[in-house]
């Protein structure tokens, strides 16, 4: 929970990120399913960069367009809403990352560790049965936004927590609650909730370092269906899915959870100490088994490299 005057600060800053109001205009027309194509793309072209990221991607090497996209209304016709969606968010979270002192920390090192969330938290998504692909990309990339306020803004701070890191060999996470009382996964949600994202988003912020005790009793009747030897590896993942409290957060919780494994976390100075995440113990089980990894594919990792490849085509800082 965010202590009082770490809140007070936060609230007494005038300088503190805020998302452009073209791009803020967008994202409401993109979930609004009255917007036409064509009604979006007069949006999209009020803000320079903007167009010129969505242009960018739409010729990017990656989707090897036969011809050359000239115009923002077939890019999105192209590239779809949800990947709109996330080139924006990407871009507003760039500006975020544009104003950290790289002295402080690797900043490109945590750029790329945040893209490689988003783009693994979106192929679990889809491979899981996530309703929204999108939503678990922009939840994966954001996930530790609370990170950079705490660089950015609370500098002494921050720079007290890493040497706390060195001193006593613990987590990011640990060192922080020794020196803030609180985590950047307070301060996180308190500024998702200033951009009002939706509450399933400020939840993946607030609570992918958690462990939800209330998840025992809906894992307990997940189980019922899982240990059925006739079930299939898809329809465990289903079950599964359905009962976790918070999927979402899940699969952000999962996808850090890849990036420590695969050397994306370096720039946390974590050696042995691993932050707790919030994974149910019954869906590691099962994602472990040999069953599930063949119906998440054979060869993961190289999976997991396509799609943080495909992300920093339009996440590049």
């Amino acid at each position: 929970m965010l202590n009082d005057s770490i809140r007070v600060r936060l609230e007494s800053m005038t300088q503190l990120p805020a998302i452009p109001a073209v791009a803020s205009i967008v994202l409401q027309a993109i979930d609004n399913p009255e917007t036409s194509g064509v009604i979006l793309a007069k949006l999209i072209e009020r803000d320079p960069a903007l167009t010129a990221r969505v242009l960018a991607v739409a010729n990017s090497p990656f989707y090897g367009f036969s011809r050359k996209i000239s115009t923002v209304e077939l890019a999105i016709v192209l590239l779809g809403l949800s990947t709109i969606k996330e080139i924006i968010i990407s871009l507003i979270l760039q500006g975020v990352f544009a104003r950290v002192k790289n002295q402080i920390f690797d900043i490109n090192a945590f750029w790329r560790y945040s893209v490689f969330c988003g783009s693994t938290a979106r192929f679990l998504a889809r491979r899981l049965g996530y309703r929204v692909a999108g939503e678990a990309f922009v939840a994966g990339l954001m996930h530790d936004v609370g990170i950079l306020i705490l660089a950015e803004y609370f500098t002494k701070e921050f720079l007290q927590i890493q040497e706390h890191q060195r001193k006593w060999g613990v987590s990011f996470v640990e060192a922080e609650l020794t020196i803030l009382q609180c985590n950047h996964t307070d301060i996180g949600a308190w500024f998702a909730e200033k951009w009002q994202l939706p509450p399933q988003l400020i939840e993946s912020l607030y609570y992918h370092h958690s462990i939800d005790l209330s998840d025992k009793e809906q894992l307990a009747h997940a189980s019922a269906h899982t240990n059925k030897t006739s079930t299939s590896a898809q329809e465990k993942v289903f079950y599964l899915h359905q009962e976790i409290e918070q999927p979402l957060t899940a699969l952000v919780a999962l996808s850090e959870l890849f990036a420590e494994e695969l050397g994306f976390k370096k720039w946390a100075n974590e050696s042995e100490s691993t932050s707790s995440l919030y994974i149910p113990t019954t869906l590691i089980e099962q994602l472990t088994s040999i069953e599930m990894k063949e119906y998440l594919g054979n060869h993961l990792q190289d999976r997991l490299a396509e799609e943080f490849e495909s992300a920093v085509e339009f996440a590049r800082i």
